[in-house]
């Protein structure tokens, strides 16, 4: 069935929602730092199974994913066993996946598409699972390289990948000002590297970024942060509990030490019966 410029396909039973989703694909709103989607033909595939979405995915997607972009292709590959609700914001953040690489015209970082995607389609419960992040919380260290690993690894370390991949996408908007992430897009789309289009906007290197903002992401999801998304009272008891498994583990070491004391080993002498 066919919306405007988008092209649904859907097994029985999904029609319906092919309508809808293909209706708001075809109404999209702009997006940050790029505008309205360009007037070019888009298909949306709605895969009724997670077996039939892994075979159109050619097996490429770890198996938690549900959403897939292809925008040298212009499809996108949605698994539509979800709830409605669920499916547009997916809907969205594939979207942002082609308005993005339709506007560079090559693929930027992983950890940027990514982070541009969640941010475009208003992903902000992701940083709220941040601010319960404990391995965060007490200081993990990510860098950008291991945001871009993360993603494309188990469910649980992509979850937190792709929280941080958005605070690094928000952080450049806000340094853009009230034109966002439009200037360093435009650069990106024009200048050879990322650092190339991090110098020219905003006259720092990538190093310098990633140095800044794993700085903000210790401050913004650091233990205060965490207390208070937990609570105080259970952040408080979650450290005792933390504090009392290091003093047992220490006392027992201390204990194993004392008993090993005036024991040696004898020779082998072979075993036993």
């Amino acid at each position: 069935m066919t919306v405007g410029r988008v092209s649904a396909v859907a097994w029985p039973g999904h029609g319906p929602l092919a309508v809808a989703l293909a209706t708001a694909a075809d109404r999209t709103p702009p997006f940050p730092g790029i505008g309205p989607l360009p007037d070019r033909p888009i298909r949306l595939i709605l895969t009724p199974t997670r077996a039939r979405f892994d075979s159109l995915t050619r097996d490429r997607l770890p198996p938690w994913s549900e959403g897939a972009a292809f925008p040298d292709a212009g499809t996108i590959v949605l698994l539509a066993t979800g709830p409605p609700d669920r499916l547009a914001a997916a809907l969205r953040h594939e979207l942002a996946h082609l308005a993005l690489r339709w506007r560079l015209g090559h693929p930027p970082p992983l950890w940027f598409d990514e982070g541009y995607a969640a941010f475009a389609a208003g992903e902000w419960d992701r940083l709220e699972a941040l601010r319960l992040n404990w391995q965060i919380a007490r200081g993990v260290h990510m860098d950008l390289a291991d945001v871009d690993r993360a993603l494309r690894s188990d469910a649980a370390d992509a979850q937190t990948a792709y929280a941080l991949a958005t605070t690094a996408v928000l952080l450049l908007n806000r340094w853009g000002g009230a034109q966002g992430l439009a200037p360093l897009i435009d650069r990106l789309a024009n200048l050879p590297t990322f650092d190339a289009a991090v110098r020219a906007t905003y006259h720092v290197t990538e190093g310098d970024f990633e140095a800044r903002w794993e700085r903000e992401v210790a401050s913004r999801y650091g233990l205060l942060s965490w207390a208070g998304a937990v609570g105080l009272f259970w952040a408080l008891l979650a450290l005792l509990l933390v504090t009392l498994v290091g003093l047992r583990r220490r006392r027992d070491r201390a204990r194993k030490a004392g008993l090993d004391e005036g024991w040696t080993v004898p020779d082998d002498e072979g075993p036993t019966a």
